[in-house]
């Protein structure tokens, strides 16, 4: 079962769709690598906060978020991928989420059908087309 609530906030719902869909991306495959893990803390986190979306939320959502993911990855892969459809319309949250499963899926220079997958997944709960991003 997914360990983490909804936020009560956009900010936080925005914080949690964005590193639970790198997440979803990166643990996609059973394995976290090394650049995976450095995408998150050094671009996400440190350079490259999308606009509009505070460190801080991040920063309190990531280690939630993963520890969900390692306890039941599906359980937590529908709970994302829910949060993620809730913000559809929220250009803020879309520029994010795609910017960070871009970010995931190029992180170990190797796509993995499994990257692939979970890309397509996101890409639908963000009303786009499969293989869009």
């Amino acid at each position: 079962m997914a360990i983490f609530d909804k936020p009560a906030n956009e900010a936080g719902r925005i914080a949690h769709a964005v590193c639970g869909a790198h997440f979803l991306v990166a643990l996609s495959d059973g394995d976290y690598a090394k650049a995976e893990e450095i995408s998150l803390a050094v671009g996400l986190m440190e350079k490259e906060t999308p606009a509009g979306i505070a460190k801080s939320d991040l920063e309190d959502a990531a280690p939630k978020i993963e520890l969900s993911f390692h306890r039941d990855y599906d359980a937590t892969a529908d709970r994302v991928l829910e949060l993620i459809a809730s913000l559809k319309g929220n250009g803020i949250a879309k520029r994010a989420i795609v910017q960070v499963v871009r970010s995931a899926v190029m992180a170990d220079r190797i796509v993995k059908p499994q990257e692939d997958n979970a890309s397509d997944r996101i890409a639908i709960a963000l009303g786009l087309k499969a293989g869009e991003l």
